[in-house]
């Protein structure tokens, strides 16, 4: 989900919505988004499954300077408590892996910075630590 190389320049990769559709094999939507490839002159499609408030068109950024924003992707540490992510990395790098379903959130508990983990609240209601360069969608 996540595999896309960002630029070391400006440190987050900028993605157009071309369609929200529907897979009849999971029940939340999937959505193309469009990115320029960094490093060679072409386009790149990759498909995410979608959250809640997003629409065709829009534009997303996945970085660890992207703003906080539906949609965007960043790294955990960079989001403060509270906030509500969807497809979150259990491990880095693992493309997402939790709460990947329709209606399903996690929520930022805490971060510890000396042991670089941070605990979220999982859908069913438990608590996990998960590494702080693991990355997650901000949902609404």
């Amino acid at each position: 989900m996540y595999d896309l190389p960002i630029h070391h320049v400006c440190s987050y990769l900028r993605g157009v919505i071309t369609e929200v559709m529907h897979d009849p094999g999971r029940g939340a939507p999937l959505m193309t988004v469009r990115f320029r490839n960094p490093y060679k002159n072409r386009k790149d499609d990759e498909t995410i499954v979608a959250p809640e408030g997003i629409y065709t068109g829009q534009s997303l950024y996945f970085g660890k300077k992207a703003v906080l924003a539906v949609g965007n992707v960043l790294p955990v540490s960079a989001m403060p408590e509270g906030t509500i992510m969807c497809n979150v990395e259990r491990y880095p790098g693992d493309r997402g892996k939790l709460a990947k379903v329709s209606g399903e959130y996690c929520t930022i508990i805490g971060h510890n910075e000396d042991t670089g983990l941070t605990k979220i609240r999982m859908p069913s209601g438990s608590k996990k630590n998960i590494a702080a360069e693991c990355r997650g969608m901000v949902r609404r």
